[in-house]
């Protein structure tokens, strides 16, 4: 994890520029409307002669490598994105981020995970995929979990610059609020506070689920 020192960077990184991230809204008639590289829209056309509404479309967004603003920057740009497209489609849509993220910002995490709370997220860990550290953050705001074969889930200590230490009370006091939002138990504040920032604590599923995160087994990968 970065230290606080670094928060006041946070506001000057981008991914990636609008117009690299921006594509043509999709046809009506698409079946799966691609828009770039971090998200797709998968969406069943409705059959002829259905009465019933067509079911809701699926929207993939990839969280990869780092948590920091300029992933956060990149959900909210993504989920715009869908926004422009169901309603070309005239659809509904579930949001599904697929994350492999071996931690970063905590307050970043804190920010995408609200956002995945608002939008009502399912949070995919794939095979052999991990959220470590400030990963989990983001994770305790998804309203579904799922986990692949082979993937891990770990939490530690913040790191902070050298000499920062005396700040981790006033941290976990902004934690705490945090996880009392998401409605998860402190115990993981506990858990992770109790474990040296050196090192890693893998969660098991029924660590998980004493936190009050349930999670779903993915037998097979189903990252986009």
């Amino acid at each position: 994890m970065l230290g606080i020192g670094a928060l006041a960077a946070l506001g000057l990184l981008l991914c990636r520029s609008p117009a690299a991230l921006a594509s043509a809204a999709p046809s009506k008639h698409a079946s799966t409307a691609s828009a770039s590289r971090w998200w797709r829209l998968d969406c069943r056309p409705p059959r002829t002669g259905e009465t019933e509404p067509a079911p809701a479309c699926v929207f993939h967004v990839l969280l990869r490598g780092p948590i920091d603003r300029s992933r956060l920057f990149l959900i909210q740009r993504a989920i715009q994105r869908g926004d422009e497209a169901t309603r070309a489609l005239g659809r509904d849509a579930t949001l599904r981020v697929d994350v492999d993220s071996r931690g970063g910002e905590i307050f970043a995490g804190m920010e995408i995970g609200r956002l995945l709370r608002r939008e009502r997220a399912r949070f995919a860990v794939g095979a052999g995929a991990s959220c470590q550290s400030a990963c989990v953050f983001a994770l305790m705001g998804a309203v579904e979990t799922s986990v692949g074969d082979g993937a891990r889930i770990g939490i530690h200590r913040p790191s902070l610059e050298a000499g920062r230490d005396h700040l981790l009370e006033s941290m976990f006091a902004s934690l705490a609020a945090y996880v009392d939002e998401m409605h998860v138990s402190r115990a993981i504040l506990d858990d992770m506070f109790n474990t040296p920032s050196s090192s890693m604590r893998w969660l098991s599923g029924a660590d998980l689920a004493r936190y009050g995160i349930t999670v779903e087994r993915e037998t097979t990968s189903r990252r986009p």
